[in-house]
Formats: structure tokens, C-alpha cells, sequence
């Protein structure tokens, strides 16, 4: 792959992406419009239609910051991910087709913050990579 599978290019990769997003914010406080911020924006998507968000930052801080070595489905690689994908378009779905019946609230957000971390902490963590990978073909 050359040099783009380093370890000093995914962290300049990963610097360079966050200093972007983070003055792109700062800029758009500062523009003179009103709640156009990149979290105003995706608050408002999270509380409407897509809630699904809310479930994928739960996923992310439980598979990059908590694990298990041992999970739940054994040993994987494909399987994790790809629940995460159908869970994420079923709220996806049900977000997009039943959005006029229920108003999201701070309680479901907080519940799918908690199940997206608790998935992310026993089926999917970053901590069981390197065992999967000792036994992957």
C-alpha cells in the first residue's frame, strides 16, 4: 500500500481532519448566521429523523475507548460491522417513516447513546482486533 498504511499517516490524516472540522466550526460561530455550528446542525438531525446518530456516536466511543478481548458473536471480523450497518439503517428507516408519530426526546437519545456504547464495548471493541487477528485466516 505504500505509505499511507503508517502510523505517522493516519495521524497527521486523522490531526489534519479534526483541525479542519474544528476551525470549520469556528468559523461558522463567527459567520453571523444563527445555529449553523456543525453540532447545532447535527443536534437538530439527531433530535428529527435521524436519531440513528446518536446510536453511531454510542458505537464509536465504545469500540475506540472501552473493550472487551473476548466478544460476544467469538471471533468475527465482518459480523460486528455489518450489525452496525443494519441497526443504523433500521433507525435510519424507522426515523425517515415514522417520524410524524413520535417526537424524539432526551430520554431516547440518551437510550440509544447507551445501547450504541454498549455495542460498541462488547461485539464490536477495537481491543479484540489484535486477537482476531492472531486468529484470522
Amino acid at each position: 500500500m505504500g505509505d499511507f498504511d503508517t502510523i505517522e499517516f493516519v495521524q497527521l490524516f486523522l490531526l489534519l481532519t479534526a483541525g479542519i472540522l474544528m476551525l470549520l466550526n469556528i468559523w461558522l460561530y463567527f459567520n453571523g448566521e444563527e445555529d449553523d455550528t456543525i453540532s447545532h446542525v447535527l443536534k437538530s438531525w439527531a433530535f428529527d429523523r435521524y436519531f440513528f446518530i446518536t446510536f453511531a456516536w454510542g458505537v464509536l466511543g465504545g469500540h475506540f475507548f472501552l473493550g472487551v478481548k473476548e466478544s460476544i458473536l467469538g471471533t468475527s471480523l465482518w459480523l460486528p460491522p455489518l450489525l452496525v450497518v443494519v441497526i443504523m439503517a433500521l433507525l435510519y428507516y424507522l426515523g425517515v417513516r415514522y417520524r410524524d408519530r413520535w417526537t424524539i426526546q432526551p430520554k431516547h437519545q440518551f437510550a440509544l447513546l447507551i445501547s450504541g456504547f454498549l455495542f460498541g464495548h462488547f461485539f464490536w471493541s477495537q481491543r479484540l482486533l489484535e486477537e482476531l487477528l492472531k486468529v484470522a485466516p
